[in-house]
């Protein structure tokens, strides 16, 4: 209690004294005030209380205390409620800033579409030369008048100009070809037997007299000639008429007319009119496995140089003595070889081999049978080649046969050889002037490694591609005489697009919010095609028949096209150039509302495989809407089974097409579809994401390496040493030699080159295992370019989460890539694929600029 009395004294002295000290009353003063200036203030306080008003003053006091807590309840509550109300003001002024930014890009963006829309208007409008397209066929007719042609001054003197009748073979005739049986049948001739399949299988074979362009004619024995003179085809003297001369049948002149003749021996060859022939020896019956070729690797063999033959002749024929001295030379040369390099025989073994009988006098004979001479061609590294002088068939078989074998032809003398008028074969064989025989050594040993194969690899391909099967032989003359007339080939015939099952559109809202502005959308415009009808006879001849070796079709573009001088878009070519800046240069504004660059406008064509993947397929072309460039989407639909009810397709800027595939083939990723207008193609997997940034710049790469792969995911060929062969490599290192086509930009020219000249083994092996069809597709590309691919940007993987199941997945995925590897190689007859070291990034990536300017593109 005392305790408690002392607590309540100490309280009630606390509250008089702070009452008193900061009250708002006034005490009672006494009339004498001491002096307290030196007194505590508190006691001071504490003796002025007045205890009688003190009760009154604390309920004043608690009820003050009160209504000032509740106050500040309320303006907590106010304030609570204000600072909401800000951050809301502050979340939606944020949006707002946004939808200006968003708003005014979108304005910028249209502005730059609508202005790019009317310059192409503007462009059509001022075009002065039509568009060409495939050419129509303008043949001839039979009430057209026959050209009178003047008659030769001697009857070896004739040429295309003299005794041909171009008024016959319009420029887009398409090279009608009508074939005359007459002298067909009974004919025994294997030649003549097997040319006249080809013929009669060839595309350019009509089947009408009237509107052919020439006429082609078999000779089987000498009097044949006059069975043909009685056809109305022959016209009295034989002119546009290709007669095809059996094995031994040799004709002069004068019982030809203006007739063209393809023969083996002439005794009035006709350059740049007649062709030569090749014996029936020299010409398989069915087309080659590539597996019975050998590898082109390694650049040196066993042998250095091989020679196996006898010449059949007298010591006193013509070039006796300097054929003796050619062959001394020779013999002195074969001691200066190592470990019998250098195989040199110049008689028959009487015990292996005998001479042939069809040998032909004063000529080198092969000796015994054409598998033994090939049998040890594979084992040499030159085979050597003693040309008789003129027109050699002995020669020729065995030049075909050192180009078959990779045993690189060494001729001396100077040869004529077939197909001459278009094939440079110095890029295939080594002609040396006899006079050099004392150097041979020498010369064959100064070539490097790079060199002998490239002269291996330019013979087997010109072999393949002219000598490999009768086909190719006669497709190859038929071709020489075309281009004589500068008629364009058929083009291949592209794949339409096949029916499909109705399905729904729905506008979707774009997955990812594209806020950098990369380019503007314009209407799809197609590339300019069969642009080159006529220069591919004449300028591109030279490259088809030697570098591309696609001389026998007509394609709508090429990569391989010539491009402009960088000043020609300023001075009167500029028509569809869209240069940065107006040609002034610039940074990212500039850059972003102009394709730039060496080429015309162009657009690219978006082609997906799919397989049963709706979800991840409606959302990857949900990603395309809206972006730049873009042509149309093809969706190639490998699934024989029915889409769901719920399937539907996202609306976008530009159409979508979709191909019902009649089998599920991965090779059906590449079929040249008629509705690809564009010369770049986009190959996209269904689950593949890509921002509209990365595919832009990726376009801009493939649009100045045209011939090239470029695309983003890369895998690499590695070697395995242990078992001396190819693996497919897919982890991370500093090399690469392919990109894989689930996310790659190619020309549309290899389409065709996959799905008409591609061996067929390859594209048989992608159906065998439901794989290795992009690995095909590098294979070929550097094939025929002779370079890697291009990466772009960091992207190494793509991860789907909307898939159900991937092929990679499958444990036998990678399997079988290693064994498509060593397969693909194996029919190549070497490595295609080239390594790089370097991928590709926007020029100003990673630099510092000046505030005020934009990079090219803000993460690649």
């Amino acid at each position: 209690m005392k305790a408690l009395a002392l607590g309540g004294c100490l309280f009630i002295v606390a509250v008089v004294f702070v009452f008193s000290y900061y009250g708002p009353w006034t005490l009672p003063q006494p009339q004498e005030t001491p002096d307290n200036s030196l007194l505590d203030p508190h006691e001071v306080a504490l003796a002025q209380v007045d205890a009688a008003n003190l009760y009154a003053h604390l309920h004043e006091l608690l009820r003050i205390k009160r209504s000032v807590l509740q106050q500040l309840r309320d303006l907590e509550q106010k304030c609570s409620a204000a600072s909401l109300e800000v951050n809301e003001l502050v979340r939606r002024a944020d949006e707002i800033r946004t939808d200006i930014v968003k708003l005014n890009a979108s304005v910028i963006f249209l502005r730059t579409s609508n202005k790019y829309q009317e310059l192409a208007q503007d462009e059509l409008k001022r075009q002065m030369s039509p568009k060409v397209m495939p050419p129509l066929r303008l043949t001839a007719a039979s009430g057209d008048e026959e050209l009178i042609l003047p008659p030769p001054r001697r009857s070896d003197a004739c040429t295309m100009e003299r005794c041909f009748d171009y008024g016959r073979c319009p420029l887009t005739s398409g090279f009608p070809v009508y074939v005359e049986t007459l002298t067909l049948s009974g004919c025994a001739d294997d030649l003549i037997s097997k040319l006249a399949k080809a013929v009669e299988a060839s595309t350019y074979v009509s089947s009408s007299p009237a509107h052919a362009c020439i006429f082609v004619g078999f000779v089987c024995k000498p009097e044949d000639v006059e069975r043909l003179r009685t056809s109305e085809n022959w016209r009295g003297d034989g002119r546009n008429f290709l007669l095809f001369l059996g094995g031994g049948v040799i004709l002069n002149g004068n019982g030809t007319g203006r007739a063209m003749v393809l023969g083996v021996e002439f005794e009035d060859f006709r350059r740049g009119f007649h062709v030569q022939g090749i014996l029936n020896d020299d010409l398989p019956d069915l087309t080659l496995s590539p597996f019975l070729l050998p590898l082109m690797t390694p650049a040196h063999r066993k042998r250095l140089l091989f020679f196996d033959g006898e010449y059949r002749g007298t010591s006193t024929s013509t070039g006796a003595s300097d054929r003796g001295s050619i062959v001394q030379n020779l013999l002195d040369l074969k001691k200066f070889g190592s470990n019998g390099d250098i195989d040199i025989t110049f008689s028959c073994n009487e015990t292996t081999s005998t001479l042939p009988p069809a040998c032909r006098s004063n000529t080198w004979c092969l000796c015994g049978s054409t598998a033994a001479l090939e049998k040890a061609l594979v084992e040499s590294t030159f085979s050597l080649i003693i040309w008789n002088g003129g027109m050699d068939p002995t020669g020729v078989s065995r030049v075909l046969l050192g180009l078959k074998n990779g045993a690189i032809p060494v001729v001396l003398g100077k040869p004529i050889l077939p197909l001459s008028e278009n094939i440079d074969w110095l890029r295939a064989t080594i002609q040396l002037p006899r006079a050099r025989v004392t150097e041979l050594y020498h010369i064959l040993h100064s070539l490097r490694d790079e060199d002998i194969l490239a002269y291996r690899s330019q013979g087997r391909r010109l072999w393949q591609t002219y000598f490999s099967t009768p086909s190719a032989f006669v497709d190859a003359v038929l071709d020489t005489i075309r281009l004589r007339l500068n008629i364009a080939a058929l083009p291949l015939r592209a794949t339409p697009i096949g029916s499909f099952y109705n399905y729904t559109s729905v506008w979707r809202e774009t997955l990812t919010a594209e806020e950098e502005n990369v380019g503007p959308v314009e209407l799809p415009h197609a590339s300019d095609t069969y642009q080159r009808n006529y220069t591919s006879t004449t300028m591109d001849a030279y490259r088809s028949w030697n570098d591309r070796f696609d001389v026998k079709s007509m394609l709508p573009t090429s990569p391989f096209a010539p491009i402009l001088p960088g000043d020609a878009q300023f001075r009167g070519s500029q028509f569809g150039f869209r240069p940065i800046g107006g040609g002034t240069g610039g940074t990212g504004v500039e850059f972003s509302v102009a394709i730039g660059g060496n080429q015309p406008r162009e657009q690219f064509t978006v082609v997906i495989l799919t397989y049963q993947r709706e979800v991840a397929l409606s959302a990857t072309v949900a990603r395309l809407n809206n972006l730049p460039y873009l042509n149309k989407v093809i969706i190639v639909w490998n699934s024989q089974m029915e889409p769901t009810d719920l399937f539907t397709m996202p609306k976008i800027h530009v159409p979508i097409l979709i191909h019902k595939s009649a089998t599920n083939s991965l090779n059906n990723r590449f079929l040249p579809f008629d509705a690809i207008e564009t010369e770049a193609i986009l190959s996209m997997d269904d689950d593949m994401h890509l921002r509209h940034d990365e595919i832009v710049f990726a376009f801009r790469v493939w649009r100045e390496n045209r011939e090239r792969i470029v695309g983003f995911p890369a895998r690499f060929a590695s070697w395995d040493a242990e078992h001396a062969s190819w693996l497919y490599n897919s982890n991370y290192t500093c090399e690469y030699s392919m990109i894989l086509t689930g996310a790659a930009f190619f020309h549309k020219y290899y389409t065709y080159l996959y799905t008409f000249t591609m061996p067929d083994a390859i594209r048989a092996k992608v159906d065998e295992f439901t794989n290795c069809e992009d690995i095909a597709m590098n294979f070929l590309v550097s094939h025929h370019t002779r370079k890697p691919p291009i990466k772009v940007t960091s992207r190494w993987t793509f991860q789907c989460q909307d898939c159900p199941v991937s092929l990679w997945e499958d444990e036998s995925h990678f399997t079988e890539r290693h064994i498509c590897m060593q397969y693909f190689e194996r029919i190549y007859g070497y490595m295609p694929l080239l390594k790089s070291q370097f991928r590709a990034d926007s020029v100003l990536f990673k630099n510092r600029i000046a505030s005020d300017k934009q990079k090219c593109f803000d993460k690649v």
